[in-house]
Parts: structure tokens; C-alpha cells; sequence
């Protein structure tokens, strides 16, 4: 007996170690461990009084929610047999709800090995709007559009991203304020046929538009002159009057540019979720005790197979979001932005090397666009830009968006764009 058990045991393990090897380099999918039957609480007849048992209230039954099978597969591998049971479960339904028991079936017992789970997402499209302010000094459109960048990386905490592009068409300009500004009002006088050049034939003040002018300076001429002793003498005089007034107005202090971001923001939302449980059989020996429930024992070899290959899905997932792009370098060149290539910044290397980009720009002239999430790991540190033997520094100043920077070699001028 055995001698041949053996070999049938051996044949289960090598089969049990195949599948779980062969389910490993599906994405998303987790392996449980099958859940070996609790045992039974002892009843109340067999630790009380008899008596006391027939006052007691009789207990309610206890419903469980019934979940079926969508599909059941028979494998058959030599001496090998697998039954898999797929079920299709909603969010509000309960994974804990699958049957575990073991059963019986055409001559073969069958135990519940592992539970496999594999989520179906779907993804959530819809449009999306967002407005942009800039605050600027002036109101010409033609240098404000070359202050916005093209396109802008929308993320909100629904869990929606996107590229949004600018829709030049709601580009709007508003005064930001106004603020007092001072000058002087000026006008001129004459008065001719004055007898002398004394300061007392002249008015020392004047009206002009409703406003007091006062006299600031006054210039003397000869209008007329007389010959006396074969000199010329002056005879009549003409006094130009300068007057003067302090006055002030109101003035834009600055203006604010609105402008609206369009396009289309996707979410991917969790749909059913597919868990297959996985039952392996062993045939029944009519000489054999069947095995008291809950005494079979776990083989551990496919948890051990599981483990190694989420830790390796955990492993390159965090290595695609450490070492992704995370700044968008764009060449200016005749009022114009183009994608120039992407790169990656970070707290512990802040600089980015643009030298192999020099000559796609209008003099090295470039803007930088730092993703939301390296901006805020580098707001208040320094970062470098380096063009060839230039390099420019600046100091992060994070305000909750993807931070732009426009870079100008040339010149050896960097500046935040707001």
C-alpha cells in the first residue's frame, strides 16, 4: 500500500509546485492560503445540566450567503486530477463566502489547495476644464501666450489624470488692482506790452481745467525798444509765465490672465474581481479512513512561489515610478515651444545637463515643467540647469502645481513662470 501511494504523492506535489509557478506572471493576481475547517464549539447538552437545556431558547440557524460557480473545469494529468471552481464576485460580496469543504466525486476526494484572485478594472473617461491665472505687468495678448505653457498635466485627488491643452480662445486679461500715481501739470503764459520787468504785473496764479496752477518761473524779452542818445533802449517788455501744479491719477497696478485648459482626464476604476479556487483530487481507497475534516495538511510551496512573485511585481513597480521622467524640457525657438526631450530631477541630484539640446533653441532658451509630486520634494531647494560651460541656478518655490522654469543661456537669466 505503500509503495504505491507514494508514487501518486509525489506526482500531486510535482503538479501542485507546476500550477503555481505557472500562475505566477499573471498581473494582479494574489494566492490565499485554503482555510482548514474550524472545529466544532462543544454542545450544550455535553457540559450542562439536561435540565437547564430544555429552558434554553433553541438557537436560530445561521444563513450564509450561497455563492455558485460560474465555470468548473475538470484537468486530468496521468494520475493527476484538478478540479477548478471560477466564481465572479461584485464589490459588495464577500471572497470569505467561497466554499473551502473538501468533497467527493466519482470515486476521488477532493481538497481545496489555493484560491487565486484576479481584478478586473475599467477605466473611467470624462471632459475636463481647468483655468490657469497668471498675474502679469501687461495686457498685450501676444506676450502673455508666450508666458503659458501649451499643455498642462492635470491629477486630482478623485484619482483622474490627463493632459490638458490650451485653448488659446479663453485667454482673458483683467486689470489686477489700481494704485496712485503722481505728476505735474504744466502750463505756459505770455503777457506783452509790459511797461518794466516787474515780478508784480504777473499773476501768481492761474485756473486751468478746474485745477490752480502757481507761477514757477517767468522769462523776460524786449517787445519794443526806443533809440535815446543812439542806444536802444527797451520800451516795452513781454513776460513768458511758466506755471506749474502737483496732480495725481489712478493706474492698473498689474493684470491677471485667465486662460482654460481642455481635454479629456481618465480614471480606472475596480470592476469584478475573478477568484479561482483550486481543488486537488486523491482517490478513494475503500481500505482507507477517510481523513477527519479540517486534518488536511497545508502544503506551503505555492504561498512560498506567491510571495517571491509579488515581491517581484512590488519590485518593478517601484522601480517604474523612482525612475521615471519627471521634468519635460521645452526648446524655444522663434516664439515657439517644442518638446525637446524629457528627464529626470531629484533632491539628491537637482541638476539636469541641456548641453546635447543646445542648438534646437533660439540662443539657449528653455522652459522646464517639473511633474507636481518632484516639485513638492523639491520645493525650497536650489536646482542647476547647465548649457554647455553655462550654468544657472534656482531656488524651488512650490505652490501646489507642476512648476515651470524658463531657462535663457544666453542671457544667463532663469525665472519661475507663474
Amino acid at each position: 500500500m505503500k509503495n504505491r501511494l507514494l508514487p501518486r504523492l509525489t506526482r500531486h506535489v510535482r503538479a501542485v509546485i507546476l500550477a503555481a509557478l505557472c500562475a505566477l506572471p499573471l498581473c494582479g493576481i494574489t494566492v490565499f492560503a485554503a482555510e482548514e475547517g474550524a472545529p466544532d464549539l462543544p454542545r450544550a447538552a455535553e457540559t450542562q445540566d439536561p435540565a437547564a437545556v430544555t429552558d434554553m431558547a433553541p438557537a436560530p440557524a445561521r444563513s450564509e450567503p450561497e455563492l455558485y460557480p460560474a465555470d468548473v473545469q475538470t484537468i486530468i494529468d496521468g494520475d493527476m486530477r484538478q478540479i477548478v471552481k471560477t466564481y465572479s464576485l461584485a464589490p459588495e460580496q464577500n471572497p470569505a463566502d467561497i466554499p473551502r469543504d473538501s468533497f467527493e466525486r466519482g470515486g476521488w476526494r477532493y481538497s481545496l489547495t489555493d484560491i487565486t484572485e484576479k481584478r478586473i478594472s475599467g477605466t473611467d473617461i470624462r471632459p475636463h476644464i481647468e483655468t490657469v491665472e497668471i498675474t502679469t505687468d501687461t495686457k498685450d495678448l501676444n506676450a502673455i501666450i508666450k508666458l503659458l505653457s501649451p499643455t498642462l498635466d492635470y491629477e486630482d485627488e478623485d484619482g483622474y489624470a490627463g493632459l490638458l491643452t490650451l485653448d488659446l480662445s479663453t485667454v482673458k486679461c483683467e486689470e489686477a488692482g489700481y494704485k496712485s500715481s503722481s505728476y505735474t501739470v504744466t502750463a505756459t503764459r505770455e503777457y506783452p506790452h509790459l511797461s518794466t520787468n516787474d515780478l508784480s504785473l504777473i499773476p501768481k496764479t492761474i485756473s486751468e481745467n478746474g485745477r490752480t496752477l502757481s507761477l514757477e518761473d517767468v522769462a523776460w524779452e524786449a517787445q519794443q525798444t526806443v533809440n535815446v542818445d543812439y542806444d536802444e533802449l527797451p520800451y516795452s517788455y513781454r513776460a513768458v509765465a511758466k506755471y506749474t501744479a502737483s496732480a495725481s491719477k489712478t493706474v492698473a497696478a498689474g493684470y491677471v490672465t485667465a486662460a482654460d485648459y481642455v481635454g479629456e482626464v481618465a480614471r480606472t476604476s475596480a470592476g469584478e474581481t475573478i477568484y479561482a479556487a483550486y481543488f486537488v483530487g486523491k482517490e478513494i481507497d475503500p481500505l482507507t479512513p477517510k481523513p477527519a475534516q479540517g486534518g488536511t495538511p497545508i502544503n506551503l510551496a505555492p504561498f512560498i512561489f506567491a510571495a517571491l512573485g509579488l515581491a517581484a511585481l512590488l519590485g518593478g513597480s517601484l522601480a517604474f515610478f523612482f525612475l521615471r521622467p519627471n521634468v519635460k524640457i521645452y526648446a524655444i525657438s522663434e516664439g515657439k515651444y517644442a518638446l525637446a526631450a524629457k528627464g529626470k530631477i531629484s533632491a539628491k541630484s537637482p541638476a539636469i545637463d541641456l548641453t546635447p539640446l543646445e542648438g534646437r533653441s533660439d540662443g539657449g532658451r528653455f522652459e522646464l515643467e517639473i511633474k507636481r509630486f518632484a516639485a513638492r520634494s523639491l520645493s525650497g531647494k536650489t536646482v542647476e540647469a547647465r548649457c554647455g560651460p553655462v550654468s544657472l541656478k534656482h531656488q524651488i518655490a512650490y505652490e501646489g502645481n507642476a512648476y515651470r522654469i524658463e531657462a535663457d543661456f544666453s542671457a544667463k537669466a532663469i525665472r519661475a513662470i507663474y
